[in-house]
Parts: structure tokens; C-alpha cells; sequence
């Protein structure tokens, strides 16, 4: 089984300092992530988004919690006032095939939160464990809606306040709504205690 860590921070830009521009500041990311990279795999995906607490998503991958580390610094040292983190998540994506996360996405929109599910679920026999996980699965794979998106279940248990952060790179924000809406049937919902905040970016690779 691969591992890849995973970080996800959302920050609120101050741009009223004059220091740098939406643009110029998506560039320094790059160029930063494209440095870090040298070090060892490191990828950053950049959104930006709607919500009030988070103009920008940076979605990270990497081999190691270090190159995590060492980004992250890096990004406070260039940029200071600039950037306002206000939430920030890690997990570890466990995959027989690792590198599915780190193709580039080709999807639009990024949709991402936590999990914590009700403590009763892991008492349950592994065999009832696995009939719920297959009924919430086949629910999403047979939804007409179920196309074009990318899913990745991560794990925080012990390393971040959450157990699960999920992620979606998604082509239809409405077709993706209709899924998840779908997926309310599934039994599976009864042990889901938590799935909040809900983050939704735009990649900003056209800013």
C-alpha cells in the first residue's frame, strides 16, 4: 500500500498592503511549489473560492510531512500579512496505486471536507462494515450524475481533529451536487457525525 500526506489550507488574501496582485501571488505559489518540488514529489494545486474565510484553497501532496513543513514555512516567510490562513487540514492517502493522486487534474472545481463518524460505527463487525461501505459506493457509481469526477478518501485519524478529509476534483459543481444529494439515502449516513466545512474552489491557473 503506497502513502502519500496530504495538506489542505484555505486562507483569506489581504491584497490592501499593495505588495502583490491576485496574479503575480498565484505565480509565487507555483514557482515556490515548482522549487519544493526539487526536494522530492511535491505538488500544489491552487483554487480559489467564494466562501468567506477562504479566497484561496491550496490542495498539497506529498511524500513526506516534511516537504509539507518546509513548504508551508516558505510560504509564511514570502508572504506574510498577505495571506491569512484560517483553516488547514492533513491527512495520509493510502492507495495499491499512490499515483492516482498525483495525475494532474484536469477538473475544474475542487470540493473538499471532513469526516467524523459516530464511535458506535467501528464496533460494528468488519462483514456489516463492508455491506454499508458497498451500498454507499454502488449508490454513487450507478448515479447518472457520476461523471467526471475524482474522489480521494484521506486519513487524519490521530494527526488531525477529523478522522477522514475527502476530496473531489469535479467538472460539474450541479452534477456533483445531485450525487451527493443521492448518496443522503445511503445507510452509511446514520454514523456520519461531522462533514464540515465545506470548502469549493476554482482552479486559479487562469487568473
Amino acid at each position: 500500500m503506497e502513502e502519500l500526506f496530504v495538506s489542505l489550507h484555505c486562507f483569506k488574501i489581504n491584497l490592501n498592503d499593495g505588495r502583490i496582485n491576485k496574479k503575480e501571488l498565484t505565480e509565487r505559489i507555483n514557482e515556490l511549489a515548482e522549487k519544493t518540488s526539487n526536494e522530492g514529489t511535491f505538488i500544489c494545486r491552487q483554487y480559489l473560492s467564494i466562501k468567506h474565510n477562504a479566497d484561496l484553497i491550496l490542495f498539497n501532496i506529498a511524500e513526506s510531512f516534511d516537504a509539507l513543513l518546509s513548504f508551508k514555512e516558505k510560504l509564511t516567510e514570502l508572504f506574510g500579512s498577505s495571506l491569512n490562513e484560517t483553516y488547514s487540514y492533513l491527512s495520509i492517502y493510502e492507495h495499491p496505486n499512490a499515483s492516482y493522486l498525483k495525475e494532474d487534474g484536469k477538473f475544474k472545481y475542487l470540493v473538499a471536507y471532513p469526516v467524523k463518524k459516530d464511535p458506535k460505527w467501528y464496533l460494528l463487525e468488519e462483514k456489516e462494515q463492508n455491506r454499508i461501505t458497498k451500498e454507499h459506493v454502488n449508490l454513487a457509481v450507478s448515479d447518472p450524475n457520476n461523471e467526471n469526477i475524482r474522489s480521494y478518501t484521506t486519513y487524519s485519524f490521530a494527526i488531525d481533529d477529523y478522522e477522514f478529509l475527502v476530496l473531489y476534483e469535479v467538472e460539474s459543481l450541479a452534477k456533483w451536487m445531485k450525487v451527493a444529494r443521492n448518496l443522503r439515502k445511503a445507510e452509511a449516513r446514520n454514523w456520519i457525525i461531522v462533514e464540515s466545512p465545506v470548502f469549493v474552489g476554482k482552479k486559479a491557473e487562469n487568473v
